[in-house]
């Protein structure tokens, strides 16, 4: 398998993402994708996962460099597809808490700590083909409480 091929895959993928939690967005009561994420109206509209470099290793981002929003500066691996264009995207930092609800950092904590995602306001745009792999996660680790 060439690299071209490789890292198409992880384009098709987010877009496939994308298209998921548009239709789910749309909230149309008819739509053929209207409960793939929210069987019961439980599992929201994302599909959060993690992008692997071209090294093996989870591609980490910065969300409130400078402190300058509410809240610390933190580091995450997870993500949120907001836009796609060709293989461009814009992607939400998703922050990552443990079960105590404090905050992991991921130049130190392991993803297997993870026990609720949360939706920031930071954004970052990503050229996919930069990446070798993706890892979709639950949705139900988006604002879990239990």
């Amino acid at each position: 398998m060439s690299s071209k091929t490789h890292f198409t895959c992880v384009c098709e993928a987010v877009e496939n993402i994308n298209d998921l939690q548009n239709a789910v967005e749309e909230n149309c009561p008819t739509s053929c994708f209207s409960n793939l994420l929210s069987p019961s109206n439980t599992l929201g509209d994302t599909i959060p996962f993690i992008l692997f470099t071209q090294k093996g290793k989870p591609f980490k981002a910065f969300g409130n460099v400078g402190g300058l929003q509410a809240g610390d500066c933190f580091t995450t691996i997870f993500f949120r597809v907001e836009k796609i264009r060709g293989c461009c995207a814009t992607l939400r930092l998703l922050i990552a808490f443990d079960e105590h609800r404090h905050v992991l950092d991921f130049s130190e904590d392991d993803a297997c700590q993870v026990f609720r995602l949360e939706k920031s306001d930071f954004c970052i745009e990503a050229d996919l083909n930069c990446f070798s792999a993706i890892q979709c996660l639950n949705p139900r680790l988006i604002n879990r409480t239990h």
